[in-house]
């Protein structure tokens, strides 16, 4: 008896070890259940849906004078590639969007590539141009422009459209437009297709724009209103009517559903994001002068390197309204009378007068020659060009320092001819030096697209396709306080120490 009674206990024993304990069943239980949940649904058609990836896309517009530059990178990846447009436009090259708009014989607004094709046999500077110029100097006097100013009113009475068709309002649309442009494209990339992009758009702004507050304010509104128009766009689809979008959006620019997704930069910031991450970075003055078609920004830091970080402190910066306009104007004049000239487009010419030799040059070419080079040096004499210079010193007042500044060059005008033989001179007689100028540094992650685009041309829209947090520290001009050091200490010499005991 005992032993059936001891075996009777094992089996007994035996039983529960099996068993699984409650709490082991019900995480088993759950388990199966997330698992069952997590699995693709079957659609009644029988087709498998599969669950949608979401990818953050970091969008840069170097929104231009003349046209806007696009790249974009991908989060957690180590990329920037430059947009490439295939518009196919003979004024423009593939990674240009035009900032122009235009009206048909329909009374239609027309924008960016729709508005270039429509102007092509139109005059040279018609349809509305430059209209960041135009916000620009409605608030600032520094930055007007009459004639470009002229231009626009009257293509818009011409065209019967009424006094709320402002210069706000089309740079609002115009930017809705390019944003959803580089959307469109992103999108229909096969890498991209049926997943959920995320995308954020940096704008960039001339520091001395970003620390003005009345430029600052109105450019901010107009970047949250272009982004409530995106929004709206890509909800109503393809019947979108960008003009009456703009103004349902006008007073409700800040309630886009799901954050702000559109922010500036102060420009300079994003053209020197190169720079910082390259092997040539190093510590001291720099220059970015940056000649874009209506204007040009001047910007000078002082970089101070630790074994931290890469921080650029900013002496002076200033976008003055000066550019390469008037250069391609006298080049469009040029071609028009130039029954010899194979070069069909101002961009193209640019490129073929870089190139020639100078040896093989026509009398009428060395006086275009001439005619640049004096417009060039008409920027580097202009008050608004020495008085940055001369703000930047006073941050910095120690003559020998100034005997080196690196000065990069980019925007459209780096090409012209005659600019590192005008930018190297220093702004002030009393230094007797010349300054090494150069194009950015093209940084090893940055792919060129199919429309092949110069770094030159999209250094600004690579530093905005950084996020910016992952930007360096910076410190603004109005922010950065006085640099120089401190005289050296002169000791009082006794009578015992002058003269020998």
């Amino acid at each position: 008896m005992k032993l059936f009674n001891k075996n009777k206990t094992e089996g007994k024993k035996s039983k529960q070890k099996d068993a699984k304990p409650p709490e082991r069943e019900l995480q088993r239980k759950t388990k199966e259940k997330n698992l069952s949940s997590n699995k693709p649904t079957i659609k009644s058609n029988g087709l498998i849906r599969k669950k949608e990836e979401k990818v953050y896309i970091q969008v840069g517009l170097d929104f231009g004078t003349s046209s806007t530059k696009i790249v974009f990178s991908q989060i957690g990846k180590r990329y920037a590639k430059a947009l490439f447009l295939g518009h196919k436009l003979p004024t423009f090259p593939e990674y240009c969007l035009p900032s122009i708009a235009a009206i048909n014989g329909h009374g239609k607004l027309l924008l960016g590539i729709d508005a270039a094709r429509y102007l092509i046999k139109k005059q040279w500077d018609s349809g509305f141009q430059r209209i960041k110029v135009i916000v620009a100097g409605k608030y600032d006097d520094t930055f007007k422009d009459r004639v470009t100013e002229n231009n626009f009113y009257s293509y818009r009475d011409k065209n019967k459209l009424n006094e709320s068709f402002t210069p706000e309002r089309l740079t609002a649309v115009f930017l809705a437009y390019a944003m959803h442009t580089a959307r469109s494209i992103i999108q229909e990339m096969p890498e991209y297709k049926n997943i959920n992009l995320n995308m954020s758009f940096n704008i960039c702004m001339p520091i001395d724009h970003y620390q003005n507050n009345p430029l600052r304010d109105v450019f901010i509104n107009i970047f949250s209103w272009a982004e409530a128009i995106e929004h709206k766009w890509c909800s109503d689809g393809s019947s979108f009517d960008v003009l009456k979008a703009s103004y349902e959006t006008e007073k409700m620019e800040k309630l886009v559903p799901d954050g702000q997704k559109v922010h500036a930069v102060p420009e300079s910031v994003a053209g020197i994001a190169s720079y910082l991450v390259s092997l040539r970075k190093r510590e001291g003055l720099h220059a970015i002068i940056d000649l874009g078609a209506g204007t040009s920004d001047i910007s000078i830091c002082n970089i101070h390197i630790n074994s931290d970080e890469t921080k650029p402190y900013w002496y002076s910066a200033k976008n003055i309204p000066r550019g390469t306009i008037n250069i391609e104007r006298i080049i469009a004049d040029y071609l028009s009378e130039c029954s010899q000239c194979t070069c069909q487009t101002v961009s193209d010419f640019i490129y073929h007068l870089r190139e020639k030799d100078l040896a093989n040059l026509s009398s009428s070419d060395r006086n275009l020659k001439g005619l640049i080079y004096n417009e060039l040096r008409s920027i580097t004499e202009s008050d608004d060009y020495i008085k940055t210079w001369g703000s930047a010193y006073r941050k910095l007042k120690k003559q020998t320092k100034w005997m080196e500044v690196e000065v990069f060059l980019s925007g459209g005008g780096a090409l012209l001819p005659y600019v590192h033989e005008v930018f190297s001179v220093p702004w002030w007689n009393q230094l007797r030096t010349t300054y090494h100028t150069s194009i950015l540094p093209t940084p090893d992650n940055y792919d060129p697209g199919e429309g092949n685009a110069p770094f030159d041309r999209m250094a600004v829209a690579y530093g905005l396709s950084i996020p910016i947090p992952q930007l360096a520290d910076y410190v603004l001009p109005a922010d950065c306080s006085d640099h120089t050091p401190p005289p050296l200490r002169v000791r009082d010499l006794y009578h015992e120490d002058i003269y020998a005991k």
